[in-house]
């Protein structure tokens, strides 16, 4: 078979322009860094890195929500914590008022004080976020919690008991919310009791010392102690899912790291590598090029 000048000039300007395209496309891995500059460079670890993109994009909003629910909850804490020292405070003017032994004017401090922790206590079970939705009203975060109803003179929970719900890991939901009715039940029987003690103390006709009133203390006691103790748990449990929460977070910072290491095993160049490759490269094409020009300058008449 005879090859033509035409056919040896297009095989060798094809072999310089193949080692043309490698080097510039190694130039160009060398100046991004990276490894692929396209899908086809590597399918296979292409869709690897869609993958872990992915997982990246979920573990981002997983933080985001977590961080949003730790606020939310550390609120709360602090709000029933808040509510708890009130109460404690609320059994010692208690104790005090079933004393028969108080002056009307002590019992009318007394009153004066709790009718002020009545509405301490109101404002607290009706945190707000800084979006100004309630927490404590379940679902319905668009209502406060508790409302005094003027018709009944009674209180009542206008909110709900449902949690509402943020995803904070693969397949995994935590509860960012606890109610009003769940700690202190649908009737908010402790704060209509407290409400009715107060009146009574305010009446200038009542007997201190009176068999009947200490017995509507002491009921009212009772049922502020089993309220505190609800609540007593309820504290509790929100510190168990702050503590879930931190474990949850760690966890996916594990995760994260391990994707960006990946992430880069796959994507990122090996300069040492690149950087052979790339001599061999322009050792091929600075050959070839002579070949080209030695070629070029061979005919029959330099022979004769």
């Amino acid at each position: 078979m005879r090859i033509t000048d035409a056919q040896t000039t297009a095989m060798m300007r094809g072999a310089m322009n193949a080692n043309a395209d490698r080097m510039g496309k190694l130039m160009q891995q060398m100046s991004s860094g990276d490894r692929i500059i396209q899908p086809s460079d590597d399918p296979i670890a292409s869709v690897r890195l869609l993958r872990l993109q992915r997982e990246e994009a979920s573990l981002a909003q997983f933080r985001s929500n977590m961080g949003a629910l730790s606020s939310s909850l550390a609120i709360q804490e602090a709000n029933l914590k808040a509510v708890s020292d009130t109460m404690l405070n609320l059994q010692d003017l208690m104790l005090w008022a079933s004393n028969g032994a108080n002056a009307n004017q002590d019992v009318a401090a007394i009153a004066g004080e709790m009718a002020s922790i009545e509405q301490t206590l109101v404002s607290f079970l009706n945190v707000r976020d800084e979006e100004g939705r309630y927490l404590l009203s379940g679902t319905r975060s668009n209502v406060p919690a508790v409302t005094f109803n003027e018709t009944t003179q009674s209180y009542e929970a206008t909110g709900n008991d449902q949690h509402r719900q943020a995803a904070v890991a693969n397949g995994v939901l935590l509860a960012e919310n606890v109610t009003v009715q769940e700690v202190f039940g649908g009737d908010l029987n402790f704060l209509n009791q407290l409400h009715e003690v107060v009146k009574m103390l305010q009446d200038s006709a009542l007997d201190a010392g009176s068999a009947q009133t200490r017995e509507r203390l002491s009921q009212a006691l009772e049922g502020l102690d089993q309220s505190h103790g609800k609540l007593m748990a309820t504290v509790s449990e929100l510190g168990g899912r702050l503590n879930v929460l931190d474990m949850l977070e760690e966890s996916n910072t594990d995760v994260s790291l391990v994707n960006q290491k990946i992430e880069g095993e796959l994507s990122q160049l090996d300069y040492a590598g690149a950087s052979i490759d790339l001599n061999q490269y322009m050792l091929a094409l600075q050959a070839t090029q002579q070949t080209y020009l030695k070629i070029n300058q061979m005919s029959l008449f330099s022979q004769l």
